[in-house]
């Protein structure tokens, strides 16, 4: 007798005890800003097929404020937030990393207008696929870890090398003024929507987020330091601020320097394609006593 394959001819988006659509409450990572994200985010999508009738999926994340109320007492800032797809078949798969932007609001910078309702912000990714595992992490204190090259120290921030106090790029903030008012982070409504198409027209980008400090009072100047780009990055470019700051970027393959260019004061870093085997970036200012940066990231264009 052959093997019965009926398990494996069920369509993926029929494989599920629940919706294609679920969405979560999205809370910010708790205690000091750290670089080592939490390990198990909220799941929004869990759907699995058959290997065999895997196909192009397209899924829609989704992310927006929340009004003030029972799962949102204390309106403060909102974000960042990263989607997080799995994808491949039951026993092989991969895992992609991207921004979700959070959407339109009417408010203040920490409270949306309780009249009207805040609209998503979103991002599609589309891929050939026999599983879907949807998740979102809440990144407002994820500090983006340097390589190092001693395997028993854990990955440190920027910061945390200069022994500089920071605080991630949303919240919590605390006033650098007298009485010191800390402004919470909030949670964010996350989506996830699944179907099969794939014309969808959307850049999707990660942002690592490597000194953020908020009122200006820590500017940091530093040497070569490397990270790790994300998975499937296809372009990088480097935000900092103050433009005054003039930097030296290098890029790297596991091994060998492959690529490098100045960001001179005053200009803006270009976007640079990344090719072949380029998966570390190398930043330092130009003279760490001059130029010193209030905040420090790099936005990658993800190709998914």
């Amino acid at each position: 007798m052959g093997r019965d394959t009926t398990a494996d001819m069920t369509p993926l988006l029929k494989n599920a005890e629940q919706n294609i659509g679920n969405s979560a409450t999205i809370l910010p990572q708790s205690g000091a800003a750290t670089v080592i994200p939490q390990t198990n985010p909220a799941r929004i999508l869990d759907l699995s097929g058959g290997s065999g009738v895997g196909q192009t999926t397209s899924v829609i994340f989704t992310a927006t404020r929340i009004l003030k109320g029972a799962q949102n007492p204390n309106p403060g800032y909102a974000g960042p937030i990263t989607g997080i797809l799995e994808f491949g078949n039951g026993g092989r798969f991969t895992r992609a990393e991207f921004d979700v932007p959070i959407g339109p609001y009417a408010g203040t910078a920490i409270s949306a207008s309780s009249a009207i309702e805040p609209q998503d912000g979103g991002v599609i990714v589309s891929v050939p696929t026999g599983l879907i595992r949807a998740y979102m992490r809440y990144d407002n204190l994820l500090i983006a870890p340097v390589l190092g090259s001693n395997p028993a120290i854990p990955p440190q921030s920027l910061a945390q090398i200069l022994a500089v106090p920071f605080t991630g790029p949303g919240g919590p903030v605390t006033s650098p003024l007298p009485p010191f008012p800390v402004t919470p982070a909030e949670p964010v409504a996350g989506k996830a929507m699944a179907a099969y198409f794939s014309r969808h027209r959307s850049k999707v980008y990660k942002t690592l987020f490597l000194y953020v400090d908020n009122f200006g009072l820590n500017p940091v100047g530093f040497s070569t330091s490397l990270w790790v780009l994300p998975a499937f990055a296809r372009s990088v470019k480097v935000i900092r601020l103050p433009l005054t700051a003039a930097l030296d970027i290098t890029l790297y393959d596991n091994v060998h320097q492959l690529d490098g260019f100045a960001v001179a004061s005053g200009t803006s870093a270009p976007e640079v394609d990344l090719l072949g085997q380029e998966n570390i970036i190398g930043i330092a200012s130009h003279d760490p006593n001059t130029d010193k940066v209030t905040y420090l990231a790099v936005i990658c264009e993800i190709g998914i």
